[in-house]
């Protein structure tokens, strides 16, 4: 008998006159999943068809059967409310009669978003990372972690996933996506070793998941996530494994901080006894977070001492920079308590290496930074920290030797990040409208959503809001926006966009070449991993332009009447080790994909 006769639905089948069955995808716990086409939206979808094998698990009785179902449908239709970037998305949940073995059957089926791309399990290791730190850690930032987004989601919405295992996260290009979720969180088992779901997941299960079905909860799905990160690092776990199977297991080999770190986290997730275990996602990603940091960016060596070239075959050269994202939270939270206890070397300095450097090369006739004010900064209201720069004199390209003088003033120390301007766009007074994925505000375009480049759509809006597509992108720079947005933004946290004059100055006083160099950094590049220069301001002229006012020149006989915005950094250079400064006027609706920005405030300003 060929496969097709062996399945509920033939290819053509045509359910509830809305999805034809393209192509059968394969067989799991609950059923059979196919590729359907919606005929009215025109798209491809996945259908899994739920068993008559997987019904009769749960119980013998017809009546609980249908009560089975009726508990599960509501689960269902709970998910699907769900809308989250690392979760497969449900379209649709019904049921319709078919002819199959000789008589007509009624069978249900859940509609979801279908997923073209491998497994979490086609980026494991069958021996595991260990000891290569960079897989490691590129796996975790590109996958695990924003897996743990999703788990959170789920949690939060009081939902219990209870079937977490790498073939049930789908990849849509390097985006995870949580499937399978919640097939049995309502259903009561007549006896769980009886289950078809059994097979190939006991060793992600919990203890007391496999004992009491009903006694689990929220942190069955943490253990399953600790198992998850023990086998991505020590290997694929099988029968041969059955000794770990609902038993805490730890790293054999933790020999680094880094390592030694995430056994802790291993260990915790899967203590036997769930009042023991990790209480929260939270908590695991804290825990991940924290072995991030402890972790070198380059120069790994294996254990004789030769440089590891990195082979894991799904990610990028360039995803190290992720691992960024996690280092970022740390330090905006140790640079904030830093600004809280009073002055730099008032009892807390995260960098005196650096405060060494300041004093010894920066405290200079022509720097103007006087003492009192050197490395001052305030914390605004978007959660920015701002950093003095001391006035001076400037020159403006193309003004024939002209300068202008430059007051005091407080500048941001990072661009402003897509999640910072995907919050003002969710909290602003005036809600943005949304047009052909134009975002309209007071009348003015304000940003560009979409693409900003081949697989980088950092921003998207559904149901009235916005949202960051992927938590990875969630501390990049914001781009495409216009000068308008960008000025609505800097006075909704009543700050103002930078002069081109104080832009300029930021950025040629604060670099030891005078402002002529500029490291280069691929986009998108969380800014924590930007370039900092004397004042501590990040990233000016490195990867990305950003918007300026046009300076007033008190020697111009025609004043400026309206204001004129530019952008400023190395236009239209991709890559270079000493990019070219330049300013270029421009209109305040236009966007480009390179082009964003920062915001500053007067000294006089509390």
């Amino acid at each position: 008998m060929n496969e097709t006769a062996k399945n509920t639905l033939n290819v053509g089948t045509i359910l509830n006159e809305k999805w034809v069955i393209l192509e059968f995808i394969g067989r799991g716990g609950m059923g059979e999943v196919y590729r359907a086409h919606q005929i009215i939206l025109k798209r491809d979808v996945a259908i899994k068809v739920i068993s008559r094998e997987w019904l009769s698990c749960i119980t013998d009785d017809e009546q609980e059967v249908e009560t089975a179902l009726q508990r599960f449908e509501r689960e269902v239709r709970a998910m699907a409310q769900i809308r989250h970037p690392n979760i497969v998305q449900i379209f649709d949940y019904g049921m319709d009669s078919i002819h199959y073995d000789g008589e007509n059957n009624t069978i249900h089926y859940i509609v979801m978003e279908y997923i073209p791309g491998n497994t979490l399990r086609e980026t494991m290791s069958e021996q595991g990372f260990e000891p290569e730190e960079d897989l490691i850690r590129e796996w975790l930032t590109r996958y695990f972690l924003p897996i743990l987004d999703g788990i959170e989601a789920i949690h939060k919405a009081d939902m219990v996933h209870r079937d977490l295992k790498p073939e049930n996260f789908l990849i849509s290009g390097d985006i995870p996506k949580i499937a399978d979720f919640g097939i049995a969180r309502s259903c009561r088992w007549r006896a769980v070793t009886n289950s078809i779901d059994i097979k190939g997941t006991i060793m992600y299960m919990a203890p007391e998941q496999f004992m009491d079905f009903r006694r689990t909860d929220h942190r069955a799905d943490i253990y399953s996530l600790g198992k998850i990160l023990y086998e991505a690092i020590s290997g694929k776990m099988g029968s041969q494994n059955k000794h770990i199977h609902f038993k805490s297991v730890g790293l054999e080999n933790a020999g680094t901080p880094f390592f030694k770190e995430l056994d802790k986290a291993i260990y915790m997730a899967t203590a036997e006894e769930k009042e023991e275990r990790l209480d929260s996602i939270e908590q695991l990603r804290s825990k991940i977070l924290h072995a991030l940091t402890l972790t070198e960016k380059s120069g790994k060596t294996t254990s004789d001492g030769s440089a590891k070239e990195m082979r894991f075959p799904f990610l990028h050269r360039a995803a190290w920079i992720w691992a960024g994202v996690a280092v970022a939270v740390l330090s905006m939270g140790l640079m904030t308590l830093w600004h809280l206890l009073g002055e730099p070397g008032g009892g807390f300095d995260i960098r005196p290496e650096e405060k060494l450097k300041v004093h010894e090369k920066q405290i200079t006739p022509q720097s103007r930074i006087t003492p009192d004010l050197l490395g001052k900064s305030i914390t605004t209201e978007d959660g920015s920290t701002m950093f003095y720069i001391d006035g001076g004199k400037v020159t403006l390209p193309k003004t024939n030797g002209e300068k202008i003088t430059v007051d005091p003033f407080y500048m941001d120390e990072n661009p402003v990040t897509n999640q910072q301007y995907v919050k003002f766009l969710n909290e602003v007074s005036a809600k943005p409208g949304v047009a052909n994925n134009v975002v309209l505000g007071d009348g003015n375009i304000w940003f560009f959503l979409g693409e900003v480049m081949e697989g980088y759509d950092p921003i998207s809006y559904r149901d009235g809001k916005f949202f960051i597509t992927h938590s990875g992108h969630s501390a990049c720079p914001v781009l495409r926006v216009t000068a308008f947005g960008a000025e609505a933004y800097a006075e909704f946290y009543d700050k103002r966009l930078p002069t081109e004059a104080e832009w300029l100055y930021a950025y040629r006083n604060g670099t030891d070449a005078g402002g002529d160099d500029s490291g280069f950094f691929p986009i998108p590049t969380p800014v924590i991993l930007l370039d900092k220069n004397r004042f501590g301001i990040r990233g000016l002229n490195q990867s990305i332009n950003e918007w300026v006012f046009r300076s007033e020149s008190k020697d111009t006989e025609t004043p400026v009447l309206e204001p004129e915005y530019m952008i400023v950094g190395n236009i239209g250079v991709e890559k270079s080790e000493k990019a070219t400064l330049s300013l270029l006027k421009r209109l305040p609706w236009e966007a480009f994909e390179t082009v964003g920005f920062r915001g500053a405030k007067d000294v006089s300003e509390k």
